[in-house]
């Protein structure tokens, strides 16, 4: 009996028709903990988004687009039906039956999502069956612990501001809303707030925690006692510390009091918990996502001295691939393993910041392909070759993508890669007024690739965390709307990503992370801080303005200046030579 039929099993012997599996955890969290890995115990699908709707005789798997070849290749399709994550509510909707029972665990869909069920449930007279404990807790036997990793402090240098302030600028929003006490289970929301970390998420740096935040006084910070024997006495003056376990108890401690919560970010089993015991609750915003994301002064330093050496880093890789690089020795793993070599000599170094996509031709056409020893491709000649990578350093987190030929490209390879650049661009110089969201700049890096019937199926840009979060709220480039599309603010870090991919063949995309300034009064726009050669072997000259091409040169001198008197002679001359400006 695989692990899907152990489930409907459960379902059958409890009455319950309908079961929702979310891949996220407790916090909410996109990167989670092994314990937290339900969706791919389940079904066996390791991505980091996706759900899925289990019923007692069949169910479904919702992913997004890059994860499509991914998911058909890991997921039986016996047992699912693998379809698009953007589906998902239509099939929610259309699967539930009239006077069944939908089983939820509450601690693992928001309260804005439970809305959503609990309006779906009233429309086909359906019961809501809240789970005292995840039927998959049940019966995985085998399933990892909670990480004892133990926090650390994030120096004030870093930060550019400290503990005390942030929480008295939060305590400041608390008052003027009229909130007593406000839940707070963001991980990074906490993380940045107190200024600590932890290593509690795979190159995420953080520590698993609820806190709540008074109106005035200290924060009563939950979380395992054997994590902050490093940080009790950094924040003895404004945190009192408890066992991870304790929160439900402290709720209900609370009497008489205004509770807030952010209604997107939340579990809704502390809804319930204050529901249950007379709280009042009111929904706000997570207080920390906009000064989190909105970078002060010393983070963007940081951010720009961080990704200088991470282009160092990725120039000298690009001249072993280019020059050194034995084409009959080296393969996607041994690739990935050198670049990470060179990256962990630059100073500040912690870890990497996401598994490096390390891909050769038909891995390349998979956005999101995680190389392993058994899907591990050789090196050879005439291939295209795409590395997305990144690191986190003390002062900043970095990601950066290129698409390199190891040899001649064809001319369609030529003319899509000349495309997405020449949508890179577009977002780079992008002016647009304050307020602007992700959702209406997107347009501009997809035109050049739509004008031939071609797109991509995965946003343009996410924000960057600073020395957090490699994929950080609320600011976001894509074509959709909703929680993670949020005013873009100056000071705001993002990704410009644009991509093609042409299945089984090849993959292109070309990334740099973008700064947002303000231009003007009532206009922004954006400071690209990546450094690293773009591939201008496969530029189609023919395809780019004037402009485009001015911007391009431009953007090579920056590279050649900020990296050259930092590689030896050899490196120093392949660099001059691939950072000439080309000319029509």
């Amino acid at each position: 009996m695989n692990n899907l039929q152990k489930i409907q099993n459960y379902l059958k012997e409890n009455n319950i028709s309908l079961f929702i599996v979310n891949r996220t955890d407790e916090f909410l969290n996109e990167y989670i903990a092994p314990y937290a890995e339900r969706l791919e115990w389940i079904s066996n699908f390791s991505g980091s988004a996706g759900r899925a709707i289990i019923q007692q005789n069949k169910a479904f798997i919702f992913i997004d687009g890059r994860y499509t070849f991914q998911a058909h290749k890991q997921v039986d399709d016996q047992y699912y039906n693998i379809e698009h994550l953007k589906d998902y509510w239509k099939y929610l909707e259309n699967n539930i039956e009239i006077n069944s029972s939908i089983g939820i665990d509450p601690t693992l869909h928001s309260n804005s999502e439970i809305k959503k069920i609990e309006e779906l449930a009233k429309k086909k007279k359906t019961l809501v069956k809240y789970l005292e404990k995840n039927p998959i807790d049940n019966l995985w036997s085998d399933q990892p612990p909670h990480p004892q990793s133990q926090a650390f402090v994030h120096k004030e240098k870093y930060a550019g501001k400290s503990s005390i302030d942030k929480l008295r600028n939060l305590q400041s929003i608390l008052e003027s809303s009229l909130i007593d006490h406000y839940i707070l289970t963001s991980l990074d929301s906490i993380a940045w707030l107190l200024n600590i970390r932890g290593n509690d998420i795979l190159h995420i740096p953080l520590i698993l925690s609820f806190a709540i935040v008074p109106r005035s006084g200290k924060i009563e910070l939950f979380v395992d006692d054997g994590k902050t024997t490093n940080i009790k006495k950094k924040l003895q003056d404004i945190v009192n510390f408890h066992s991870f376990n304790d929160i439900e108890d402290y709720l209900i401690t609370i009497n008489n009091s205004v509770i807030g919560m952010d209604e997107d970010r939340t579990a809704y089993n502390f809804n319930k918990i204050c529901k249950d015991n007379n709280l009042s609750i009111k929904y706000l915003t997570d207080p920390c996502v906009y000064p989190k994301a909105q970078k002060n002064p010393t983070e963007l330093s940081g951010a720009r001295n961080a990704n200088i050496r991470d282009g160092l880093s990725i120039a000298k890789f690009l001249y072993w691939l280019k020059n050194e690089m034995n084409i009959n020795k080296t393969d996607e793993i041994k690739a990935a393993d050198y670049l990470y070599d060179l990256r962990q000599n630059n100073d500040l170094f912690y870890s990497l910041s996401f598994d490096t996509i390390s891909a050769i031709d038909e891995h390349a056409a998979l956005p999101h392909y995680r190389v392993t020893h058994e899907t591990n491709l050789s090196f050879r000649d005439n291939s295209i070759y795409l590395v997305d990578s990144g690191a986190q350093y003390f002062d900043g987190t970095t990601d950066i993508t290129r698409t390199i030929i190891i040899g001649k490209p064809t001319e369609e390879q030529k003319d899509r890669f000349t495309r997405v650049l020449k949508g890179h661009i577009a977002i780079a110089s992008a002016t647009f007024e304050v307020k602007t969201k992700g959702s209406a700049l997107d347009p501009l890096a997809r035109k050049s690739l739509q004008d031939i019937g071609c797109d991509y199926d995965h946003g343009t840009g996410h924000g960057i965390g600073s020395f957090l979060s490699v994929h950080e709220g609320p600011q976001r480039i894509a074509k959709s709307q909703g929680l993670s599309d949020g005013e873009i603010r100056e000071g705001m870090i993002l990704s410009n990503e644009p991509g093609f991919y042409k299945k089984e063949e090849y993959g292109i995309r070309t990334e740099n992370l973008i700064v947002t300034y303000k231009k003007s009064d009532n206009t922004l726009g954006f400071e690209t801080i990546s450094w690293a050669p773009i591939d201008i072997d496969l530029i189609d000259i023919n395809i780019l303005s004037s402009e485009e091409i001015i911007w391009l040169n431009n953007y090579h001198q920056k590279v050649y200046e900020k990296l050259s008197d930092k590689l030896n002679m050899e490196e120093r001359k392949w660099l001059k030579k691939v950072t000439r400006p080309v000319v029509t």
